[in-house]
Parts: structure tokens; sequence; C-alpha cells
């Protein structure tokens, strides 16, 4: 019995693959994406760089700058599309990749963005701290970005792995080291006193976990409906 289920896997993983890479947007979408990167990369030598360097550094002003509109625009479309992608690979167990299901799930990641955006915005507000706030959302992106390069790679070797728990895991695992090194940063950075403690709290709280839940949440939803 056991060597059928194995050569009945190694079917459906092929079969998997085969429909996948044989689609019409797969193949597109990752294109789009690659050349996003480029873009950005072009346009901003030091991008890479300076994602790198935010893991490693307390947290700064670094992106004040207005002027680079391109590689703001086409750094935000590689975030945005990456972590879409990367949702339908782990939500979907397979069968070939549509538009709908993309552009919603990439709607999806939008409103995370945004939310995430405006609780920070908030939590500034209330506290008084515009500048250090806009200063952790400005490293928080480019940790995020980082973790779209990451996850690209993982889009692009995701159909040759044939365990979906495998990308599964290795997606939580991203997102709750991201979490963990923001947290590390904001503390080294801002824990000066009770009342910036608390704040730490509940950024982290409220600005990276929570909207994460509504992520997985819609995400299921639409799975279930689309």
């Amino acid at each position: 019995m056991q060597p059928f289920d194995t050569g009945w896997n190694l079917y459906l993983f092929e079969n998997h693959i085969s429909t996948l890479y044989s689609s019409v947007v797969f193949p597109w979408l990752l294109l789009f994406l690659l050349s996003s990167a480029v873009i950005t990369y072009i346009t901003y030598p030091p991008f890479l760089k300076d994602c790198v360097s935010v893991v490693f550094s307390k947290i700064s002003r670094r992106y004040s700058d207005t002027s680079r509109l391109t590689p703001i625009i086409f750094s935000h479309l590689f975030l945005i599309g990456s972590l879409g992608m990367c949702m339908w690979l782990c939500m979907y167990e397979g069968g070939e990749l549509n538009w709908l299901h993309y552009g919603v799930l990439v709607g999806i990641v939008g409103l995370w963005l945004l939310m995430r955006f405006l609780l920070a915005r908030f939590i500034g507000y209330v506290f008084t701290i515009h500048h250090e706030t806009q200063a952790i959302e400005e490293d928080s992106v480019s940790l995020l970005m980082l973790a779209a390069l990451l996850m690209f790679v993982l889009c692009c070797v995701g159909p040759l792995v044939p365990m979906q728990a495998v990308l599964r895991v290795t997606a939580v695992c991203m997102m709750g080291l991201y979490i963990m090194i923001m947290f590390g940063k904001v503390v080294v950075t801002y824990a000066r006193s009770i009342r910036m403690l608390f704040y730490i709290i509940l950024y982290v709280s409220t600005v990276e976990i929570i909207p994460l839940f509504f992520v997985y949440g819609m995400g299921l939803w639409i799975k279930d409906v689309v």
C-alpha cells in the first residue's frame, strides 16, 4: 500500500508543477515581479544594501527623500505582488493560478499594508511621537522588502516543493523572524521609560501582529468564497 501512496503523491506533485508552470498567469507574474525588483535596483542601487543594513542597525530616518518616487513605487509593487503570490502558494493545494484569485490576495495584502500605516500613524498621534513612529514604520517597510525578496525566491521554487506544509512553515518563520527583529529594534532604540515601553508593546501588538490575523482570516474566507 505504501508504494502506491508514494507514487500517487508523486503523480499529484508532478501534475501540480506542470499545471502551474504551464499556466499563462504564473510565469508572467514572476517576470513582472522580477522586473519590478530590477527597476528598483537600477533607479536606487543602495536599495538592497539599505534593506540588509536595517537588520543590524538601530531605528533611524532613512527614506525621507521623496524624490525617489520610481523606486518607491516599484519596490511596493514588488512587495505586494510577492506577498500575494506567496499567500496563494501557501493556501491553494494546486491548480492553475488565475487573475481573480491573485488579484483578491493582492488586494488583501494592500489593505494589510494600509491598515498598518493608519494604525502606526494613530498610535504616534496618541503618544505624540510622530517622528519616532515614522522612523519605525520606514524600518518596518525595509524589513518587509527584505522578506519579500526571500518570499519571491520561495515563490520561484515553491512549485518544486512536494509538501505544501514546507511552504507554510517557511513563510510563517519568515514573518515570525520579521516581528522578532522589529520588536528587538524598537526596544533597543526607544525603551527609555515605562511610557515608551507601553508604546512599544502597543505598537508591536496593534501594528505588527493583529493585522496578520486579519490577512489570515481574509485569506481563508476568500479561499472558501472565490
